[in-house]
């Protein structure tokens, strides 16, 4: 019985020292196509990197671009909203200037009114004075 046990823990050593070989050869090969597969990804990186710069430095650019026309119609907005206060008053000096137009007008008129009432009002009185006698 000892011979047999002797066998069965052969072959069992056997099979575990078969098994330890067999998992050490499966970790070797593990380990290098993990190894590979790192390196296919930093390729892959390296290679991504390289045609994004281009594509990123283009959107800087355009980004940029986009600034610079936001800051040209904030300029134009507030030279526009200038322009509209300069309107504003402008309006407002033009109105006061009618009104000062009409009251002059209406001043003139009042004093051509009157100056044709004592006109003829003089002519009147001295047309009177030629017909009483000279006086």
């Amino acid at each position: 019985m000892s011979e047999t046990w002797v066998i069965i823990l052969s072959i069992g050593y056997f099979l575990a020292t078969l098994s330890l070989i067999a998992a050490l050869i499966f970790l070797i090969v593990v380990a290098v196509e993990l190894r590979r597969g790192i390196n296919a990804f930093k390729e892959f990186l390296n290679t991504t990197k390289t045609k994004l710069d281009p594509a990123i430095y283009e959107t800087e650019k355009v980004i940029e671009g986009i600034k610079s026309s936001v800051d040209d119609v904030n300029e134009v907005t507030e030279k526009v909203k200038e322009l509209a206060g300069v309107v504003e008053r402008l309006t407002f000096i033009i109105s006061e200037l009618v009104v000062t137009v009409d009251k002059v007008k209406n001043s003139l008129s009042i004093k051509s009114s009157a100056l044709k009432t004592a006109v003829s009002v003089a002519a009147s009185v001295f047309l009177e004075n030629l017909k009483k006698g000279g006086k």
